[in-house]
């Protein structure tokens, strides 16, 4: 379906908005343009879903699915940077074969990351503190060993996979009276992640339209 709207989205830009190359703007930029609209936002359903009393299941679900989905609409964004750029083309398969590297090398460092936390985490007894730090920080260091070091795979996808890992196998190794501290840790930073997004963002528009007009 993320493929399917960005190819919907650079034919809307194309054919509805006449973009196109005389105005600088190719089929192939139109297609980077449709894989970054193309991803979810679920945190409005979300919020209407916890008003309702919805299954807490459920709300789940659309956030998992909601991450999932950045996390291949990102690859798809650096493949097609790539081609846009043109320093080097690439063939079908040297895109296919990055698609694997980025999404495939994604997974494999989650699950190794989520190793390594509960392993951590299982040598810790009873102390608050340090577990939520080894939580935090081995997130931290999993995303950026996947961003900012030569492995250059996916950090959203690692992350995604790390969180499911800790999900099935990993939370029975976080202690009785520790497990209530690290949700509500993680559910504050997930709230001050969010809202941080849409300030940076209202600002970086908000500059954009003062200095159009």
């Amino acid at each position: 379906m993320l493929l399917i709207g960005t190819y919907l989205s650079a034919l809307m830009m194309t054919y509805l908005f006449g973009y196109d190359e005389k105005n600088g703007f190719s089929f192939k930029a139109a297609l980077m343009y449709g894989s970054i609209i193309s991803a979810t936002d679920p945190v409005a359903v979300v919020s209407l879903l916890n008003t309702l009393g919805a299954s807490k299941r459920i709300t789940t679900m659309i956030e998992g699915e909601s991450l999932l989905n950045d996390g291949t609409a990102m690859v798809l964004f650096l493949i097609l940077l790539e081609i846009v750029e043109g320093i080097d083309p690439l063939t079908p398969f040297d895109m296919l074969v990055m698609f694997v590297r980025l999404s495939g090398g994604g997974v494999i460092l989650g699950l190794v990351g989520g190793y390594i936390m509960a392993w951590l985490i299982s040598r810790i007894k009873y102390n608050q503190v340090l577990e939520i730090n080894a939580t935090v920080s081995v997130s931290y260091m999993v995303f950026y060993i996947a961003e900012s070091t030569a492995l250059h795979v996916s950090g959203i996808i690692a992350i995604v996979v790390m969180g499911l890992y800790m999900t099935n196998i990993g939370k029975t190794r976080i202690s009785s009276g520790s497990a209530h501290a690290v949700h509500h840790v993680w559910s504050y930073i997930g709230f001050v992640a969010e809202t941080v997004i849409f300030i940076v963002s209202g600002i970086i528009m908000g500059q954009k339209a003062w200095h159009e007009n």
